[in-house]
């Protein structure tokens, strides 16, 4: 069985590599994205069908716009789970318990650059007064060879 990630209302974070160019090499943007929505496993790993080592090369995710708009293939992705954690202590005791806060996805993904349209929504996202950047959905897809 393959496996497909659902990461919803993406806004970008941290730094983005608008151009990072060397002669002779594919033209790619670093991009870091928070996920602002719990992510959907449409499907499902399956240690008993899948086997990590056949994993497909290639266009294993893409990301859309808000209206569904294709922005961008992104060949390599990483998606993380972040735990906010607070001590707790009890009157009275030694133990001092973790406690889970709040939780945080961030989602980082290479583009290679065929076109502009994925830097163009951000950038005119700030041109228009009152609408900020937009929320952008990205699913990521892991087939195995065999079938």
């Amino acid at each position: 069985m393959d496996g497909r990630y659902i990461f919803r209302r993406c806004i970008p974070t941290d730094t983005i590599d608008v151009a990072n160019v060397a002669p002779g090499e594919v033209l790619q943007r670093d991009w870091s994205f928070r996920v602002n929505m719990p992510p959907e496993l449409q499907e499902k790993l399956d240690s008993g069908e899948f086997d990590p080592r056949n994993i497909l090369h290639g266009v294993d995710g893409e990301l859309y716009d808000d209206d569904g708009n294709f922005l961008a293939a992104v060949n390599e992705w990483q998606a993380q789970m972040s735990f906010e954690t607070a001590d707790y202590q009890a009157a009275g005791q030694w133990v001092i318990w973790g406690i889970t806060t709040g939780y945080s996805f961030t989602l980082t993904f290479k583009e290679t650059v065929v076109n502009d349209m994925l830097l163009v929504k951000i950038l005119n996202g700030f041109k228009r007064s009152g609408r900020g950047i937009p929320d952008l959905n990205f699913t990521g897809v892991l087939r195995s060879h065999k079938k």
